[in-house]
């Protein structure tokens, strides 16, 4: 899969909508979205970070949202416990400046939390037994 997509031959999103062959146990799992944003912690760039439930594509969703929302990444560290992703974000502006925009800041959050909270609807649902 990952050499069709480099090569061009399939598209990222195709890919990772398709089903999942083998459920994932993490799906009874449900991690609350929550993006941090902080100006403090670095002095060229503000500091991204990205709480909730991992799966397939996650990864790629958020950075291609924050590619949509004008923000260069710097760098990132990557992380996850157990279902739980904790991803850091150094981001800039187009301009190369920290994010000082109170309106933008919050529109990052919201559409950041939207893109974590997909994670967590198809939990527990697909998992019950149907009631008689």
């Amino acid at each position: 899969m990952f050499e069709n997509v480099l090569m061009g031959r399939i598209e990222p999103r195709v890919a990772l909508d398709a089903p999942e062959k083998v459920p994932s146990r993490t799906r009874v799992f449900t991690v609350p979205p929550r993006v941090l944003i902080d100006n403090n912690a670095s002095s060229t760039h503000t500091v991204l970070e990205v709480n909730g439930r991992d799966r397939p594509g996650l990864l790629y969703e958020v950075t291609h949202v924050l590619t949509q929302l004008n923000l260069q990444i710097s760098s990132a560290k990557i992380s996850t416990y157990g279902e739980k992703v904790v991803d850091v974000f150094y981001v800039r502006n187009l301009f190369g400046h920290k994010l000082d925009n109170a309106t933008k800041c919050a529109e990052i959050r919201t559409t950041l939390e939207a893109v974590l909270a997909k994670g967590n609807t198809s939990s527990r649902s697909e998992l019950a037994p149907a009631a008689e």
